[in-house]
């Protein structure tokens, strides 16, 4: 995994095919409500995970890569966030590597629901360098269950990062990768061990916190959470106040939930290169109410930048490995 580079020719070459032959973009969704599938497609299966992590290596075609993680709550209306990600690939990657400059981005998406009731509670693919991720992307099931409660099964997404992810970029670089949770409701309070072994695979030894899971990732990840105010529960007080005590100035308040793509893309364009934020949107390319809004989404943001040549990890490791990384956590 992680070879090849992105194709905008490719990637919009196969979204007009789709079109064309009236095809879903999202075609293995599509095969779950049709019952012509049963299971998580093959290349997002956690069960997977207990072969081997999900990992993100440098080769001669990529000698610094740079991990960026994007997990959705793909419950209730959270739903269609994908389908609004994947319609945006071409701008997001544009940002990323020939506005922000970021030669060799490795991206990996995965999708939680409900551990209690959906039948598809977490999905995760690899990291890939190329239109490969967008593949997984649509075979993500955007099974839009959920228990009727406030909260989801966010927890899982931080046990895979703390225990189930190995990076090159922080092994070699002491460069933390970017791990960009979405949605609106809170995170159960554990990851139980019962929870690990179905969908891991894993044996648990024993309930995880969810505070714990947090602690242990962002070890290695920098970890940011995107919370749609205009979705079901945007205008909950208490669930805002949950992730702020968890992930603290990191969680990102988007008034417009069709905005996440240019959000992620603003984000790392913003800690990766330390410029400036009139001229990050400039790169995004938004005017008006959304420049706006993305804008003052990512505000918050500017206090974690450093200068750019710590930002891109480009100075060697110290003894005690912090070289690249961000100082506020």
């Amino acid at each position: 995994m992680g070879s090849g580079r992105w194709s905008t020719h490719d990637y919009t070459s196969g979204m007009g095919a789709r079109r064309a032959a009236g095809s879903p973009h999202f075609s293995h969704d599509h095969a779950i409500r049709t019952g012509k599938a049963r299971s998580i497609h093959a290349t997002l299966d956690p069960l997977k995970l207990k072969d081997g992590p999900r990992e993100s290596r440098d080769s001669a075609e990529h000698p610094l890569t740079l991990p960026i993680a994007v997990i959705f709550d793909v419950t209730g209306s959270m739903g269609g966030i994908p389908v609004i990600l994947q319609e945006k690939l071409a701008l997001l990657m544009d940002v990323i590597i020939a506005r922000a400059n970021i030669a060799d981005p490795q991206i990996l998406v995965g999708a939680v629901g409900d551990s209690l009731c959906d039948r598809f509670p977490f999905q995760v693919g690899q990291f890939e360098s190329d239109n490969r991720f967008d593949e997984q992307l649509r075979n993500l099931i955007l099974e839009g269950g959920g228990g009727g409660q406030d909260m989801e099964s966010y927890g899982l997404a931080y046990r895979f990062a703390a225990r189930h992810t190995a990076t090159d970029a922080f092994e070699k670089r002491g460069k933390k990768g970017y791990f960009v949770t979405i949605g609106d409701e809170k995170p159960w309070p554990h990851v139980t061990a019962a929870e690990v072994e179905a969908i891991f695979g894993i044996a648990g030894e024993a309930d995880e916190a969810v505070e714990d899971l947090i602690a242990k990732a962002r070890e290695r990840w920098e970890l940011f959470h995107i919370f749609p105010t205009q979705a079901a529960h945007g205008g909950d007080d208490a669930i805002k106040g949950r992730w702020r005590d968890l992930l603290g100035e990191r969680v990102i308040m988007l008034n417009e939930a069709e905005l996440v793509c240019e959000t992620i893309a603003g984000l790392v364009h913003m800690l990766e290169t330390s410029h400036d934020l009139d001229k990050v949107m400039d790169d995004v390319g938004l005017k008006g109410a959304r420049r706006t809004a993305v804008r003052n989404a990512l505000v918050p943001m500017t206090a974690l930048r450093l200068p750019a040549h710590l930002a891109t990890g480009a100075l060697p490791a110290s003894h005690g490995g912090t070289a690249g990384r961000f100082t506020t956590i």
